[in-house]
């Protein structure tokens, strides 16, 4: 079950990153729903019996919604309302899609391969990245914003009305710190028969909700510093590198990833870093796969002196500054 779940996952990364396939968004939803239901049945037949994944006295076998509130029994879990919204997906999409869906779940997409890869290292002990490189792992996500006067023009109202219905349960689905962003510009007009009747309130049919302000998807920058630092740790476990500080063995720490981060100036660099907060919030980096891949590079050079290098280096430029 746990070769077939990563078949169906490299499936799905290689569908929608395939640019001959129109409705890649879809197949790439289809086939990450059977790696997510493979995966967390053999989690629950390993912890709970074969039975487990069977309906009472019945032959059917647990759906992918009834796995993930086995296994995820928190119903506000960032993870399980991610699901929630690609299931969805794959319910609907069989005769309901639009070629401006890609815009909607792209990010939504993306952020369900990320957790697949976390989840199958926390529940299983697997690394999908000795299957395929770390940086295949993101989706080619289609950038742009929702033109509601060109859907208007091309679809009938009740899509239009079901469009925005996506978009309010895509971003009450999003968590702090997910990487997904998501915004759709209106206009609203008190000119009778423009658009469609909204109106701000909670209990809506189609409820808008008003945003003080708004970031641009930004999928680059995927690891915070906490992160960051997991990925480092494990990657140098798994290759056998021993990280010294002043002679001692060190597991590598947050710390360390802000030594890294302060000795290349990696904050402010959009090669390393961009800063992910909201307006008048406290700046909240988030760095490239490039910024990973330096460290590890470094570490790997001279995993003895490396930390104790740096450290002395920022403390001579402090020094000079201070002068």
């Amino acid at each position: 079950m746990l070769d077939k779940s990563q078949e169906a996952f490299l499936l799905a990364i290689e569908l929608y990153n395939r640019p001959t396939i129109r409705y890649h968004a879809e197949g790439c939803c289809f086939f990450l729903c059977n790696a997510w239901e493979l995966m967390l049945k053999a989690y629950i037949i390993r912890k709970i019996g074969y039975e487990a994944v069977y309906y009472p006295d019945s032959d059917r076998t647990l759906s992918l919604s009834d796995c993930l509130k086995k296994v995820f029994t928190n119903e506000n879990d960032p993870l399980r309302l991610n699901m929630e919204v690609v299931g969805e997906f794959r319910n609907t999409s069989t005769h309901f899609v639009t070629d401006e869906y890609e815009l909607f779940y792209g990010p939504i997409l993306q952020e369900c391969v990320k957790l697949y890869e976390e989840k199958l290292r926390e529940l299983h002990g697997i690394e999908i990245s000795d299957r395929i490189p770390e940086n295949y792992l993101a989706l080619s996500v289609r950038r742009g914003d929702v033109d509601y006067d060109v859907i208007k023009a091309r679809y009938p109202r009740e899509v239009v009305e079901k469009m925005l219905e996506l978009g309010s349960s895509i971003v009450a689905s999003q968590s702090e710190g997910a990487g997904i962003s998501y915004a759709t510009a209106l206009r609203l007009t008190k000119k009778k028969g423009e658009g469609f009747p909204v109106r701000i309130a909670s209990d809506a049919d189609a409820a808008v909700s008003i945003l003080h302000s708004l970031t641009d998807p930004i999928n680059k920058y995927t690891y915070r510093t906490k992160r960051g630092t997991h990925f480092i740790c494990r990657k140098l476990a798994k290759e056998g590198i021993i990280l010294k500080v002043k002679g001692e063995p060190k597991e590598f720490n947050t710390f360390h990833f802000g030594v890294f981060v302060d000795f290349y100036n990696m904050k402010g660099n959009d090669a390393y870093s961009y800063n992910l907060s909201l307006r008048d919030e406290q700046p909240s980096w988030g760095y490239s796969q490039q910024a990973i891949d330096l460290m590890l590079q470094e570490i790997r050079r001279d995993p003895e002196h490396i930390i104790d290098s740096m450290r002395a280096d920022l403390s001579r430029r402090k020094s000079t500054k201070d002068r």
